[in-house]
């Protein structure tokens, strides 16, 4: 009998702490959450649309803002 591969992940699990709601993000980043909100429905920062909510992976958050070093138009 043969043996159904199971698919390998190559992304690890997500914890309660890798995934951020937009409060969150604005404590992070000292910002108010109706900017948050709005940067993430323009796309200027990561985010995740679940429904009516917003989610946030803390790993593309901390990436963008270290790719963006000295650009303070989206700050």
């Amino acid at each position: 009998m043969n043996a159904i591969p199971t698919p390998i992940s190559t992304h690890p699990r997500l914890t309660r702490e890798d995934v951020l709601d937009g409060r969150e993000v604005a404590e992070l980043l000292h910002l108010p959450i109706s900017t948050v909100l709005e940067y993430a429905r323009r796309g200027l920062l990561p985010g995740h649309k679940l429904g009516r909510r917003w989610i946030f992976l803390r790993d593309e958050i901390e990436a963008a803002v270290r790719s963006r070093p000295g650009d303070r138009s989206a700050a």
